[in-house]
């Protein structure tokens, strides 16, 4: 099977504009997406789902918390310091471990079903996964899931100014919830006192810069995600010249990835009794396109802990060639992965961790940032990955010889 990175690319390019969940853009590029999957010969299926709540609002709501509590904190300090610092210190932890509190809270699964009856009457998002599967030629052996999200967004502030924010808001906190575990009360008892007011008023810039964080449309999303979105759509016209034999191929453009993972999440929670977790396996692609660049990204949490599977094993094997290793460390992002793994099942994400990654979510994110040769590499290494299945169990004796 050939992949074509000019093809791609035209692909990509033309998916690249504003695609903000609720806004006119989201639904052309699910159009698009719509009909190049019905042009290559597929049945698209379009599955409609409700957004009760998003991260960021949560986060926002969690800020201002944060800084009732670092307000509350400093009072009590003067009668009991211990007490203050174990709140602050808390604080921090949740911080640290939001992203995790919010896949196994979060997402199309949030645990206030009431909201689900609001729908649109009170502005609630509804958004949709455009879905279409190429079968095998008889019963599948296994089922390889194919992912790319199509909504974008913008923010505000930059991907560094917010991970200053963050690393800021967070540091201060941890330095004064020591302080108030070290610093006896009666020390603490003078305001303004610059043993812990300094560090506190750092915590209070951090938090406050966030709980102003403003999401927007003016994004055009090419690297995150029109770039995969051009490869998986070309892959799909690949696969259907020369169906597969062994496996059953299923593509998923997942909707409202940018509001917490919710597309994937409501994929999960609609066919969880129909995905057989032994038998399935999930490749989702974010922001590749960057030559040379191109890592997989198989952790949920934030450090790379844990067994490595044998599908992950596969695939630093296939990717060898490609020189397509494993990155250990996470992004700090959300990726579709994360919220597959969560319900237990096989998931990596394919991801270029480059300097570009500084532009997305910024209205400079365009197209001029794909690069051929990186989507050609994504490209043949998704179908050396596929083609690997139709030799049995070889390649497993390999990487079970390699372990």
């Amino acid at each position: 099977m050939d992949f074509k990175a000019e093809e791609a690319m035209k692909i990509a390019k033309s998916l690249s504009f504003p695609r903000l969940v609720g806004s006119p853009g989201e639904e052309k590029a699910a159009s698009l997406i719509e009909k190049k999957l019905i042009d290559a010969g597929y049945h698209p299926q379009r599955e409609e789902f409700m957004i009760p709540l998003t991260p960021w609002t949560m986060m926002k709501g969690f800020v201002f918390l944060a800084i009732l509590i670092s307000i509350l904190a400093r009072g009590l300090s003067t009668f009991s310091s211990m007490s203050a610092g174990i709140f602050m210190l808390l604080m921090v932890a949740f911080l640290a471990f939001y992203p995790s509190f919010w896949m196994k809270f979060g997402g199309s699964e949030f645990p206030f079903p009431w909201l689900r009856g609001r729908k649109k009457k009170e502005g609630l998002f509804v958004s949709q996964n455009v879905v279409a599967s190429l079968p095998a030629y008889e019963k599948a052996e296994q089922y390889l899931y194919l992912i790319a999200h199509y909504d974008s967004k913008s923010q505000s502030l930059s991907l560094p100014h917010r991970a200053f924010s963050l690393l800021l808001a967070g540091l201060a906190s941890l330095w004064v919830g020591f302080i108030y575990l070290w610093t006896p009360g009666e020390r603490l008892s003078f305001f303004p006192s610059w043993e812990v007011d300094f560090p506190l008023a750092l915590a209070f810039l951090g938090m406050i810069t966030l709980l102003f964080l403003r999401t927007g449309n003016r994004s055009a999303g090419g690297l995150d995600n029109a770039g995969s979105l051009g490869v998986l759509l070309h892959l799909a016209e690949a696969l259907k010249q020369k169906r597969t034999f062994r496996s059953q191929v299923i593509f998923l453009f997942s909707g409202a990835e940018e509001l917490g993972l919710q597309g994937a999440f409501a994929y999960l929670q609609k066919h969880r009794k129909e995905i057989e977790k032994e038998k399935s396996y999930f490749v989702n692609l974010d922001c590749v396109g960057v030559k040379g660049r191109t890592r997989i990204f198989s952790r949920k949490g934030f450090f790379p802990v844990g067994k490595e599977s044998i599908f992950v094993s596969r695939l630093k094997e296939i990717g060898k060639p490609f020189k397509i290793g494993l990155w250990s460390f996470s992004f700090g992002f959300l990726m579709d992965h994360q919220a597959i793994m969560e319900k237990g099942y096989q998931a990596v994400t394919l991801a270029c961790p480059s300097k570009k990654i500084l532009k997305v979510h910024t209205a400079d994110d365009t197209a001029a940032h794909l690069e051929k040769e990186g989507m050609e590499e994504v490209g043949k290494f998704i179908l050396a990955w596929i083609e690997s299945f139709e030799k049995g169990r070889d390649l497993d004796k390999t990487v079970l010889g390699l372990r």
